[in-house]
C-alpha cells in the first residue's frame, strides 16, 4: 500500500510536469508565432488543464499521508489536561480519528506485540462514550496509549512535578534529594503512601499511564512518578523517617516553572565545579577510582540532542589515544538519531546494518582500543540502539544492566482536527545485530551484569567494576610476560 501511494504521487507529479510543459511551448509559440497553432493545439492545453486539476486533487488527497511539517518538523504543542475543551460527541468523534490513525500506521507494531487492536479500540470507544468532560476524556487516552506499550507513542499532555528526586526498588520509593527548600523531605525518608493511597496500590494506578515498551520499565517510571500528576497541583505525602511518620504536602510545577529551577540549580552546580580541571569535572566521582591507571578514557553521552555529536568529538581528540575507553551511556535516553548514527561511526570498526539502517564506519578517526559500554535500565531509544550496534564487536564489552527495550522506533507527530497531538511510532520492530534480540520489548543484555543498588548502601559501580576488569587484565598480561 505503501509503495502504491508513492507510485501514484510519482505519476502523478510527471504528468503534472509533462501538462506545464505542453502550455509552456503553446504560449511560447503562440506569443512567437514560430509554428502554426491549430484547433486541436487548444484541444490539448484544455486537456492539459483538466489533467493538472485531476493529479492535484489525487496528491493533495495523500496530503496528510506524506505532510512531512506537521509530523516531523513542527514542534507539537503539549497542553494541561484543564486547557482540554471539548465537548461529549468531540470526545467521541477525536477518539475516531485517533483510532483511524493507530490502525494505519501501528498496524505492524501491534502485531509485534501481539495487542488486538479492534478490541481495544471498542473497549475504549465504550469508555469515551461515557465521558462527561475533556479532562476525563484526557485520562482515557493516557490510559489508551499506556496499553500500545511503546515509549515513543504518547500524547502530548503535560504533568505537574516536583522539584524533589526519587530512588526505587521493586514498590518502594525513598526520597533521593529535594530541592524544594519549602518542602520537609530529607534523604533517605521512606513513602508510605500518597494522597492517602498506599504506595504500592499508587504506583499500580500510574501504571496504565506509563507509556513504555516493557513491563519492568513500565513498573520502574509509574514508581517514579509519584511526584507527577497530569490534574493535581499538590501531592499528600506519609512518610516514614527513621521511627517516626509524617505528613508532608508537595507543591508541584508547571514543566515551565521546573525547567527554570533546574536552570538555576545548574547554575549552582557549575560555579560549584569551576575552579576544577576539565577531566575531574566529566569524572569528579570516579576521581580516586582511576588511581594508577593512565592509560584510561572516559567519555560520557548523556543524550543525543543537539550538540552531542560536537561534544563527543571533543571529547574523542583527548580520549581515543587510551589504550581503554569507558563510554558511559547509563540514564541516557536518547536523542535524534543522525546524531547517534555519526557518534557510532567512530566507534564501529567496519560498515554495520541494523533494520534498514546502514552506518558507515569513519575509519580514519574510529577508535581501536577496548571500549566499555555502560549502560543501566534507563538507557533507551537511541542510546539502546548504539549500544546495540556495538555488542558484540571485536574489543567491545557492554557493562551494566539490561535497557529499557526500545531501541528507537521512529514516530511521527500527529494532530487531531480537534486539537489534540500525539507521536505514534510508525517503524516496524526489527532484529538487532545479534540476530536474536528485537528492537521492541526486549531491552539488551549486558555482558557483565553489575547489581543495582540504592544511593546509600555499599556496592561497586559501573566505573569501579570496568576498572577492576582492566586491572585484572593487565596483571594477567604482565604474568604472562
Amino acid at each position: 500500500m505503501e509503495q502504491e501511494r508513492l507510485l501514484c504521487d510519482v505519476v502523478n507529479v510527471i504528468l503534472t510536469v509533462i501538462s506545464l510543459g505542453f502550455i509552456g511551448w503553446f504560449v511560447f509559440a503562440y506569443r512567437k508565432r514560430k509554428s502554426k497553432i491549430r484547433r486541436v493545439h487548444y484541444l490539448f492545453v484544455l486537456a492539459s488543464f483538466v489533467v493538472i486539476f485531476l493529479c492535484g486533487r489525487a496528491m493533495y488527497g495523500n496530503y496528510e499521508r506524506w505532510d512531512i511539517y506537521n509530523k516531523v518538523v513542527r514542534p507539537p504543542q503539549s497542553s494541561y489536561l484543564d486547557e482540554l475543551h471539548l465537548s461529549p460527541q468531540e470526545c467521541v468523534d477525536d477518539f475516531g480519528e485517533v483510532v483511524d490513525i493507530v490502525n494505519h500506521y501501528y498496524k505492524e507494531m501491534a502485531i509485534h506485540k501481539r495487542i488486538d487492536l479492534g478490541k481495544l479500540n471498542a473497549e475504549y470507544g465504550g469508555k469515551v462514550e461515557e465521558v462527561d468532560c475533556a479532562q476525563q476524556y484526557g485520562l482515557l487516552l493516557l490510559q489508551y496509549f499506556g496499553t500500545l506499550r511503546n515509549m515513543h507513542t504518547f500524547p502530548y499532555f503535560s504533568e505537574w512535578l516536583s522539584f524533589t528526586s526519587l530512588v526505587s526498588r521493586n514498590d518502594s520509593v525513598w526520597i533521593w534529594q529535594c530541592y524544594d527548600d519549602a518542602v520537609d523531605l530529607k534523604t533517605m525518608d521512606l513513602v508510605v503512601a500518597v494522597n492517602g493511597v498506599p504506595t504500592k496500590d499508587y504506583i499500580k494506578e500510574q501504571i496504565r499511564l506509563v507509556c513504555t515498551s516493557t513491563d519492568a520499565y513500565r513498573r520502574r517510571l509509574a514508581a517514579k512518578r509519584v511526584l507527577h500528576s497530569y490534574t493535581d497541583t499538590c501531592q499528600q505525602l506519609t512518610i516514614r523517617r527513621g521511627d517516626s511518620v509524617l505528613e508532608v504536602s508537595v507543591p508541584l510545577y508547571s514543566e515551565e516553572e521546573i525547567q527554570e529551577k533546574v536552570r538555576l540549580q545548574a547554575f549552582k552546580d557549575s560555579m560549584m565545579l569551576a575552579s576544577q580541571p576539565v577531566r575531574e569535572k566529566m569524572m569528579s566521582i570516579f576521581v580516586d577510582a582511576f588511581e594508577g591507571l593512565e592509560n584510561v578514557g572516559y567519555i560520557s553521552v548523556p543524550h543525543f540532542e543537539s550538540g552531542s555529536v560536537e561534544d563527543f568529538c571533543w571529547w574523542a581528540k583527548r580520549e581515543f589515544g587510551n589504550d581503554y575507553l569507558i563510554l558511559d551511556l547509563q540514564n541516557n535516553l536518547g536523542g535524534m538519531r543522525g546524531n547517534v548514527l555519526k557518534i557510532a561511526s567512530y566507534l564501529i570498526p567496519q560498515t554495520t546494518t541494523v533494520g534498514k539502517i546502514v552506518i558507515e564506519s569513519d575509519t580514519a578517526r574510529c577508535y581501536r582500543g577496548k571500549l566499555f559500554v555502560l549502560m543501566n535500565e534507563n538507557t533507551s531509544s537511541g542510546a539502546e540502539l548504539l549500544v546495540a550496534l556495538l555488542k558484540g564487536k571485536p574489543g567491545v564489552v557492554v557493562v551494566g544492566r539490561r535497557s529499557a527495550g526500545d531501541c528507537g522506533s521512529r514516530g511521527y507527530n500527529f494532530r487531531t482536527s480537534h486539537g489534540i497531538e500525539f507521536k505514534l511510532a510508525t517503524e516496524a520492530p526489527y532484529l538487532l545485530p545479534d540476530g536474536t534480540t528485537w528492537s521492541e520489548g526486549e531491552g539488551i543484555l549486558p555482558d557483565i551484569e553489575v547489581e543495582e543498588y540504592l544511593p546509600w548502601e555499599e556496592g561497586k559501580d559501573m566505573v569501579s567494576t570496568v576498572l577492576d576488569f582492566i586491572r585484572e587484565e593487565e596483571r594477567r598480561l604482565n604474568e604472562k610476560l
